[in-house]
């Protein structure tokens, strides 16, 4: 999956994308993507919550056209076109400067970005790098807009496929979560149940 796409609206904690895809290359819930601020030329990291796959007139009329008037042919083809995509993504950290070695801060970033600035996936590298502190849980952890608990879990487990180790990085985030979430039980045994 590689996605690529424009800004539609944003705000500080949150941004949503336009992208037009073929089916196969549909964004992932839980994915690591980014876009740039003007702010010191930050480059914010954000994570997939919400994946809307929009109709268009072809694609609402065959889908409420009489089976004998539509030919297999004709959904095939349709199927087979770009798709028209928005995406939600909840920010969860920036880097500071033009360069992939700046510090990269697990926080709400400075500002938002702006309309029809590009956002692109992280490379594994990027994730793996990102993923070295896990500050960014308690930004998930409290996200009203997003389901939470699944989004940690999702983006966790892509995560660990950049990781040498992917094992021994599920525990380490196990181990963040139980200390995160030492007062609520249940909440933890449900995420740790997620990781799996």
């Amino acid at each position: 999956m590689n996605v690529n796409g424009r800004i539609l609206r944003a705000n500080t904690r949150a941004f949503t994308f336009g992208t037009r895809v073929p089916r196969q290359d549909v964004p992932v819930f839980g994915a690591f993507v980014k876009t740039r601020i003007q702010r010191r030329e930050a480059t914010v990291f954000g994570l997939i919550y919400d994946i809307v796959v929009e109709d268009d007139g072809l694609t609402r009329m065959l889908s409420v056209a009489d089976e004998a008037l539509v030919r297999q042919e004709e959904i095939e083809w349709q199927r087979s076109r770009r798709v028209p995509i928005e995406v939600s993504v909840l920010c969860v950290g920036y880097r500071e400067g033009g360069a992939n070695d700046g510090q990269i801060r697990q926080a709400i970033p400075p500002q938002p970005p702006l309309t029809l600035d590009d956002v692109v996936s992280c490379t594994p590298e990027e994730v793996r790098q990102f993923t070295q502190a896990l500050d960014f849980f308690r930004l998930v952890l409290d996200a009203h807009d997003a389901p939470a608990d699944e989004l940690l879990a999702a983006s966790v487990r892509l995560a660990a496929e950049t990781h040498r180790d992917p094992r021994a990085f599920v525990r380490q985030c196990g181990r963040e979560l139980a200390r995160l979430l030492a007062n609520d039980a249940a909440r933890l045994d449900g995420l740790l149940r997620r990781l799996k």
